[in-house]
This record gives C-alpha cells, sequence and structure tokens, in this order.
C-alpha cells in the first residue's frame, strides 16, 4: 500500500469514518495498513500525531452537574423572610414610641387641653394601633397603608404649615419622625406580600417606556432629579432657618413682677418672672419669703412658656425676698433671687440656702460618661463586627462586649433618670427615688429623651441576642439605624436643643456622637476581642482604618460646629469653666489624633502586630479621657452665655477726661467705677456727676443710678437692672453752674 493511502485510512479511522477502501472486498486491510505503519517511520509518526490529535479534541465525561436551583430559591425565600422581620419590629418599634408619647401626654394632661387636643391625640393613638397590628399581622399591610400613609401626610403638612407660621417650633414637631419612619417601613412591607408590588428583592420588573414627543421625555427626566434635589435642600434650609431663634444656651431672668428693687405701695397678689426661652419648674421652683422670714408663697408654681408665676399670701409691709430656681431648655438648672420692697424698704430677710449637691452633679456625670461609653461598645461594636469582622461574632470575648455596651447604657440611663429631679430641685441625696420629681423629669424633653435612649439599648441588646435569625449585612443595617435614632436621643438631652439653628444643632450634635461611638467601639473590640489571633487580622485593621478616618474627620467637622456656636469668641475661652473645659478637650483630642496618625503609619508599613495592638490600647485610653470631658463639657453652662465681660470707656466730659468700667457681679448686676481726671492728668472732683441708665429696645428708663463717693475723683455704685439687654449709661459732669457735658456707653447687661 502506498503511505498516502496508508494515511488517509489512519485518518478516517480517526474522525469515525470509513476510509478509502471502503468498496474493497479485501478482508484484510487493516492488517495491512498495521503492516504498513510498523514498517514505515513516516506513517508511524503521522499515526501518533493524530492520536494526539484525536485526545486533544475528544470529550471527557464529567460528573452530572448538582441542580442548585432550589437552594438559591430558598436563599432568596430565606432573605426575604429575614427582611420581613426586620421591617416588623422596625413598625412595632416606631408605633410604640409614638403610643407611649401619645398616652402620657393623654394623660398627664388629663382634661387640662381642650376638645381638639384630644380628638387630635385619639387619631394619633388609633394610627400607632394600625401600625402595631400590621407588625403583628404582616398581610394587613397593603389594606393599612392608604389610611396611614394618609394621614401622616397630612400631618406632615400641617406640622410644615405650623412651624412655618410661628404657631410651633420644628423642635416640638421631632417626635412625630417615628410615624413617617413607620408609614415607610409599612410601605416597603406591603411590598413584600403577596399579591403587592414585586419587592426589590425579586428583580426588577421592566416596564414599557412612555412615548417620546420630539425628545420631551428626556427634557423633563433631565429636570426631574435637580428639581428634588433644589426643592430638597430649600425644605431643608428653611427648616433649619424656621428652627433658629433667639433664645441663649441657658435660661436668663428677663423681667420680673414686681420688678427688682421696686418700692410698692400695696402688696401683689402674684410675683411673675420672665425668661428668655421656656422653663420648666422643679419642686419649689419660686419661693418668695416676707420680711421676718416666713414663706408667703402659695406653693402652687405656673408655668406657661417663658412665663413663670406663683400667688402670695402676705400683706406686710417690708422687703421681701424672692428665691427661684427653674430648668432651661438645655435641661440644666439656674437659679437666682431678688428684692422687692412694700410700703418701704426694710431688711431683706435670708432664704434657706438652696444650693447643688457636689455628689449628686458628680453622680449625674458620672452616669452621663457611663452611657457615652455603654453607647460606644454596643452601637460601634455591632457595626465593627457586622462590616469589619463578621468572623468575631464566632468569638467569646467580641459578642460578650457588645452586650456589655447595652448593660452600660441602659444603666447609665436609669441612673441619670433617677438623678435629675434631685439635682434640679436643689434636694441632694435625701430625695433619691421620689415619685413626684421621676414624674417631673420624665416629662421633660431631657427625660423623654433618656427614657427613649435607655428603651433603645434594651432594643440593641435583644437584637444582638437574636441576631441568629439576620445577615450580618441586615443586623448591620437595623444596628445603624437604631444607632442614629439612640445619638438623638444623646443631642436632645444637652446643649443643642437651645440656642440658635437648633436643628442644624441637633444633626451635628447626633453626627458627633454616633461618629464617636463607630470610633471607640472599634478600638475597644480591636484591644479587648480576639482580632489579633485572627489570620486575617490585618486586614481587618485596614478596614477598620479606613471608618476611623471618616468617623475622626465627621468628629473634628460636628466639633468645631459646636464650639463656633457655644463659645463664639476666642476672649470667652480662658475665663469661663466651659472655655477652659473645652481647651482640655481640644489638647486630648490632638494627642489622640497622633496616636492614630502613628498607628496608620504602622500598618502601612506592616509593623508588628503586638506594637500595633499596643498603639490601639493607647488611642483607646486617651478617647475614654476625651468622653469625661464630654461629659463634663454638657453638664457646663455654655461660653457664650456664660462669658461676661468688663466694658470700659473713656470720655471726655466739661473738659475733664472721664474714665468708666462696669464688672459684672451677678445677675443683671454690675460693680460700676467713674474716675474723673482734671486738665492736668490728676484725679478731680466736679461739682456734680450724675448717672442713669436706659434700655432703649424695651423703652425702659431712664432709672437714675446713685453714685457713692469712695475717694478723691471716683465714684461707684452697685448697678443692678430688672432686666437683660444692651444698657445705655449717661454720666453727666457738671463743673459750673451752668457747664455740664453727658457722655454715653454700651452696657450689655445679663
Amino acid at each position: 500500500m502506498e503511505c498516502s493511502e496508508v494515511r488517509e485510512a489512519l485518518s478516517a479511522w480517526a474522525d469515525g469514518e470509513r476510509g478509502p477502501d471502503a468498496g474493497r472486498e479485501e478482508p484484510n486491510v487493516e492488517a495491512a495498513v498495521r503492516a504498513h505503519v510498523a514498517g514505515c517511520s513516516g506513517c508511524a509518526e503521522f499515526e501518533e500525531a493524530m492520536r494526539g490529535l484525536v485526545e486533544l479534541s475528544g470529550l471527557v465525561a464529567q460528573e452530572p452537574v448538582p441542580d442548585l436551583a432550589g437552594s438559591v430559591l430558598a436563599r432568596r425565600r430565606r432573605r426575604g423572610e429575614s427582611r420581613v422581620f426586620v421591617l416588623r419590629w422596625g413598625i412595632a418599634l416606631m408605633g410604640g414610641a409614638e403610643l407611649v408619647n401619645a398616652l402620657y401626654s393623654f394623660v398627664a394632661h388629663g382634661g387640662q387641653e381642650g376638645h381638639a387636643t384630644h380628638e387630635s391625640l385619639s387619631f394619633t393613638i388609633a394610627i400607632c394601633l394600625g401600625l402595631l397590628l400590621a407588625a403583628y399581622r404582616p398581610a394587613l399591610a397593603r389594606g393599612y397603608l392608604p389610611v396611614i400613609g394618609t394621614a401622616v401626610g397630612l400631618l406632615l403638612v400641617t406640622a410644615v404649615l405650623d412651624v412655618s407660621g410661628g404657631r410651633t417650633s420644628a423642635l416640638d414637631e421631632l417626635p412625630h419622625v417615628d410615624l413617617l419612619t413607620g408609614c415607610v417601613l409599612l410601605w416597603l412591607l406591603a411590598r413584600e406580600q403577596p399579591g403587592g408590588p414585586a419587592p426589590a428583592w425579586r428583580g426588577r420588573v421592566r416596564r414599557p417606556r412612555p412615548p417620546t414627543y420630539g425628545g420631551l421625555r428626556v427634557v423633563s427626566r433631565s429636570l426631574v432629579r435637580p428639581a428634588r434635589i433644589g426643592l430638597g435642600t430649600a425644605f431643608a434650609a428653611g427648616l433649619v432657618l424656621l428652627a433658629g431663634g433667639p433664645a441663649s444656651a441657658h435660661a436668663v431672668l428677663t423681667d420680673s413682677d414686681p420688678a427688682q428693687g421696686a418700692v410698692l405701695t400695696s402688696a401683689p397678689t402674684r410675683v411673675s418672672l420672665t425668661f428668655d426661652e421656656s422653663v420648666t419648674t422643679p419642686a419649689g421652683a419660686v419661693r418668695v419669703f416676707a420680711p421676718d422670714g416666713h414663706r408667703v408663697d402659695s406653693g402652687r408654681v405656673t408655668a406657661d412658656g417663658p412665663r413663670v408665676s406663683v400667688g402670695l399670701e402676705s400683706a406686710a409691709r417690708g422687703t421681701y425676698l424672692v428665691s427661684w430656681r427653674v430648668v432651661s431648655d438645655d435641661s440644666h438648672p439656674v437659679s437666682g433671687a431678688f428684692t422687692f420692697s412694700v410700703g418701704a424698704a426694710s431688711a431683706a430677710p435670708t432664704a434657706p440656702t438652696v444650693s447643688t449637691d457636689g455628689g449628686v452633679q458628680t453622680a449625674l456625670g458620672v452616669a452621663r460618661w457611663v452611657g457615652y461609653v455603654g453607647s460606644a461598645l454596643l452601637v460601634g461594636g455591632l457595626l465593627f463586627l457586622c462590616v469589619c469582622w463578621p468572623g468575631g461574632w464566632s468569638t467569646r470575648r467580641a459578642p460578650r462586649l457588645v452586650l456589655a455596651g447595652a448593660v452600660l447604657l441602659v444603666l447609665g440611663a436609669v441612673a441619670s433618670l433617677l438623678l435629675k429631679g434631685p439635682l434640679d430641685a436643689g434636694l441632694g441625696w435625701s430625695a433619691l427615688g421620689r415619685g413626684e420629681l421621676l414624674q417631673e423629669v420624665v416629662g421633660t424633653t431631657y427625660g423623654r429623651a433618656t427614657l427613649t435612649r435607655g428603651v433603645l439599648g434594651l432594643l440593641l441588646g435583644l437584637l444582638v441576642l437574636g441576631r441568629g435569625r439576620l445577615s450580618a449585612r441586615e443586623l448591620g443595617v437595623l444596628g445603624g439605624l437604631l444607632g442614629a435614632c439612640e445619638a438623638v436621643s444623646f443631642a436632645l438631652a444637652g446643649h443643642a436643643v437651645a440656642g440658635d439653628v437648633r436643628l442644624l444643632a441637633i444633626l451635628s450634635e447626633s453626627v458627633h456622637v454616633l461618629a464617636m461611638s463607630v470610633w471607640l467601639g472599634g478600638l475597644a473590640v480591636l484591644v479587648v476581642g480576639s482580632v489579633w489571633r485572627d489570620d486575617g487580622a490585618r486586614r481587618v485593621v485596614l478596614r477598620f482604618s479606613s471608618i476611623a478616618l471618616g468617623s475622626v474627620v465627621a468628629l473634628l467637622a460636628t466639633g468645631l460646629f459646636q464650639a463656633w456656636r457655644q463659645v463664639r469668641s476666642f476672649s470667652a475661652l480662658t475665663p469661663t469653666t466651659y472655655g477652659r473645659e473645652l481647651t482640655i478637650k481640644v489638647m486630648l483630642v490632638v494627642m489622640v489624633l497622633g496616636v492614630a496618625a502613628t498607628t496608620r503609619a504602622l500598618l502601612r508599613r506592616r509593623g508588628a502586630l503586638s506594637t500595633l495592638r499596643r498603639a490601639v490600647a493607647l488611642e483607646s485610653l486617651i478617647v475614654l479621657a476625651v468622653l469625661g470631658v464630654t461629659s463634663a463639657l454638657v453638664a457646663t453652662e455654655p461660653a457664650r452665655s456664660a462669658y461676661r465681660p468688663t466694658v470700659a470707656a473713656d470720655l471726655s466730659l466739661a473738659g475733664d477726661a472721664v474714665q468708666v468700667s462696669a464688672v459684672p457681679v451677678g445677675d443683671r448686676q454690675s460693680q460700676l467705677h467713674v474716675y474723673v481726671f482734671g486738665a492736668d492728668g490728676q484725679l478731680a472732683d466736679p461739682a456734680e456727676v450724675r448717672a442713669s441708665v436706659t434700655l432703649p429696645e424695651r423703652a425702659v428708663g431712664p432709672l437714675p443710678v446713685a453714685l457713692g463717693t469712695a475717694g478723691p475723683g471716683h465714684r461707684q455704685a452697685l448697678l443692678s437692672v430688672p432686666m437683660v439687654g444692651t444698657w445705655r449709661l449717661a454720666v453727666t459732669v457738671r463743673t459750673s453752674e451752668v457747664d455740664e457735658e453727658t457722655g454715653y456707653v454700651e452696657l450689655p447687661i445679663r
């Protein structure tokens, strides 16, 4: 056989076909081909090459592929069930929170409110019950959504109208945010129910695109997003402007009836005090003492926003003492006293000393610090485990640390509620646990915010205990939402609720607390947890390092805003307690930022894990110290209201040089000094020096100032005014019968 015939046969056999000899009748064709191949090296190489090609192109039988459709659908089904579980708990939380608020308002006010208020509370309670029923039976969500959605929408519209009309403040409408949140969660729950719109996790339903008319649809869609952004920004800016007000950080007595130092012809039936912001009245808020030292007020104090009054049961002649102690919007007690006289002045009575118990105040600061630490361990630790180290849930230390944070948060909230009443009333440890004081505290914004914080801590702790039903992502999202609500509760119990731009201040304070919790909570898990034993410890630390950097940036931005809002001037830093504490906090923050930068440098240079752990531990300790100073700052009067600078001015009157100085010595009081220098530069005594004060903005005055002689060319007086404001001091110097001149000095008096 020829080589060509043999190779054609080998190729045909390799392809599974019949060769060119298929029509031949020689039975030994294959034997002849094999014999030729055995004797021909070229054909043998051809057969080997053909065999290699067959092996390369041949199909090898594989094991059957398992059907994963069932498991994929089951996983999606489990995710849907977990999402429904999260939505149900969220709806129950929002509805329950608003229900507690509505029931408290209904019971606390009783029959004092009108019929319209009772109807409004009834509708609110009905909406809350609907949310709770929908959480209990999700199948009802689709039926309840139109009714509850309409009610909540109308509530939002009326709230915006009332705020814009000045009938209420945006801060008073904040408690209704939970109804809006519950309505949104109810809509999401309705999407998950059979027969409703397809939920997001089942895939998006593609709808037919509307027809276009000369590109009109494209143009309209291009304008929708900018319009939404513009309207949203304008609405937010409007709320910020509406929420801002002229109130100061601590309540200040602006007016009283009778006025301070007034001499009346007959005894008044009531004593009224007016402050620059709404106040709450603890037990014994206003006490009036007769000239003989006996208490003559009725004890029934009434408060209507910034105005507080009490009945008087005395007609004796002489000087009366009014001692007052109220709680300002930012939850801090302020106190003071003034006198007035009936008929003629006499010796002022001495009131029993009412002072703040230092032990109670310190204990309240410790409770606040415990709450901050608990928030950090709970919220920050939970987010760290969900985002940076999901494997930490299988360890023992890390979950226990998060649960310890829940315990500390609840204990701090309970202790704050118990200690606030005795501190506000100035009664000390003996009043701890009194039911009436606790009821008064719970009725304030501070009390409701603190109570809500304790409930949120309890819910977060239960969420951590039952984490098996949720994925790490769902647990992190729900924990982050509840943690944000908890941060808002801290803001509502501090300086943010008083002063200007309140809404922006509350938002800033909330972000500040949340960023602190994320940063410190992650550091605590890194120090106490078993992260360093994990093979991927460096990867976990790198992931947290980026989150910590974002938290630090948020802390610095919000901290600068709060410092500007509470200080306003560098000159107020040194002479005020708030300024000194703020300076210490800034120094500690600079130290911790230096340690954090060192830690990041070690991480980038792949330093030893033991060195990294020590650096993280030092960073955590300094942050704990920062929290301690923060707890003190929350309880300290802001520098902007505590700073009372000395006013000094030089005048040239009737040929003499006059130096005027006013040194603040108390509420609405200043020590006034007037020095007169002659043409030779020496102290001189002119024929007469007179002074008076006027408050132009309130049309008060002129009120004479009794100047006394303190020495050659030196006059002084204790200037006491009936209300705060920028007073105008008039100083008149008379050198002869006809020569006199008057000069004016502006005196800001608080």
